[in-house]
């Protein structure tokens, strides 16, 4: 063989071993970014979890208080009111998550958490697998529908610490794991995303006003406040108040 051939075929072979060289690098790269990124834990997460067993027992205590209050003005009419802070909401699904989401306790999600700001819930929880040790987190807003107890929540921002995930491919997984911990969630498939419709019982052993239907939910600074009406013709007399949802997809025979 010429030495010309000889030349030509080692830069071919050069080439070929730069290409793979720097492909290792790249996907090396990219694999040490995505594991970095999904290390990060998002701020509100860290305070959130950073209450102490004595503040909890407060906020439960305090949850029992405004709960009790609720169950009072509906003995004087049909509305009510009620407004919770997020510390009170902690403190609830830290005690109510791993019996009511055994399923997902199970598979590795623990610790979740919540905070509400700028007329959004943020939450997050962790996940921790053989190959997943990181914060799965996103943001939710939540709007009102024409039919009683069935809330619109939209989901935005789900991350894996600070790696985006997509939302598309975890639908169905998330209705399965909501029906396990017995909440009723169906979909309206939107130019803007998949919007989750979760229907809220009128009636539930656990509920201190039955039939129970809310008409308005604002999240404000802290605060998840709701209002709306108890009694026999609460669902007959649904007023809802506040942004309203428009279906797209979903018709309502769906869950009838």
């Amino acid at each position: 063989m010429s030495r010309a051939k000889k030349l030509f075929k080692n830069r071919w072979l050069w080439f070929g071993f730069s290409l793979a060289a720097a492909s290792g690098v790249m996907v090396g790269g990219a694999s040490w970014w995505a594991v970095s990124q999904s290390q990060q834990v998002p701020e509100f997460y860290t305070r959130a979890r950073s209450q102490s067993a004595a503040n909890a027992e407060i906020a439960r205590n305090q949850l029992e208080h405004d709960v009790e209050q609720v169950r009072k003005q509906s003995l004087q009419g049909g509305h009510w009111k009620a407004s919770f802070g997020e510390d009170e909401i902690n403190a609830w699904i830290q005690s109510e998550f791993p019996e009511r989401f055994s399923r997902l306790f199970s598979h590795g999600v623990t610790d979740p958490a919540i905070a509400i700001q700028h007329g959004e819930i943020f939450a997050a929880a962790r996940y921790v697998s053989k190959s997943w040790d990181t914060v799965v987190s996103c943001r939710v807003s939540v709007e009102m529908t024409e039919e009683p107890n069935l809330l619109a929540i939209a989901l935005y921002d789900l991350k894996a610490g600070a790696l985006p995930l997509p939302l598309d491919p975890f639908v169905r997984k998330i209705s399965k794991e909501a029906a396990s911990g017995d909440l009723d969630v169906r979909w309206d498939f939107t130019q803007n995303g998949p919007i989750a419709l979760v229907k809220i019982p009128q009636e539930d052993p656990h509920f201190v006003i039955t039939p129970l239907v809310i008409e308005s939910i604002n999240l404000i600074a802290g605060q998840l406040q709701l209002d709306g009406r108890g009694g026999a013709d609460a669902a007959s007399d649904y007023e809802p108040r506040g942004p309203m949802h428009r279906f797209v997809s979903y018709r309502q025979r769906q869950m009838q």
